[in-house]
């Protein structure tokens, strides 16, 4: 579209609309495709639904026999390797969490304040640094772990992932 050039009070009004019309047609273009995407994912709900239910039962089923047999599947390492998939355990990235139920953030917040070590991990007022207190948790005496409220977790999960060069394969078929 060339650049429009207005010298009139009746160009002004003129380019006012032809400016409303563009908009109102760019907004239900947008509607259109919304439509159109809101249709598609619709139609295949069901189908991404009933694929994730199997997946969560296969690999379900794949986790007990590994949490069963996990001494003699897993005697070397957390993991293993198959043409397809490696699977195995793994810890999640480690987390703060109150030391207690009983414990809220606010209460580890004012334990924080009161401690002269504490005021580090405090952003705001009303807002704990969990993330530097995960980059000190080696640093952090447990004295200190307690005496904050704070307790570092990690759990074990089990996870399966597909290799890349199966995403390929099966791509290619």
């Amino acid at each position: 579209m060339k650049k429009l050039t207005i010298t009139s009070t009746a160009a002004l009004d003129a380019a006012v609309a032809d400016c409303v019309r563009l908009k109102i047609k760019h907004t239900k273009r947008l509607a259109d495709r919304d439509h159109a995407l809101a249709a598609v994912e619709k139609d295949h709900e069901a189908g991404i639904q009933s694929s994730a239910a199997d997946i969560a039962d296969a690999e379900a089923a794949i986790r007990d026999y590994c949490d069963a047999n996990r001494a003699g599947l897993f005697a070397e390492k957390k993991s293993r390797e198959t043409g397809l998939a490696v699977f195995g355990f793994e810890m999640t990235p480690p987390r703060v969490e109150t030391a207690h139920r009983k414990i809220k953030w606010a209460d580890v917040l004012e334990r924080l304040r009161r401690a002269k070590w504490g005021l580090a991990y405090i952003r705001t007022r009303e807002s704990l640094d969990k993330e530097a207190l995960l980059a000190d948790r080696d640093k952090l005496t447990p004295e200190q772990v307690t005496a904050a409220g704070v307790q570092f977790v990690q759990d074990e999960q089990f996870f399966l992932r597909p290799k890349p060069e199966t995403a390929a394969d099966s791509e290619a078929a």
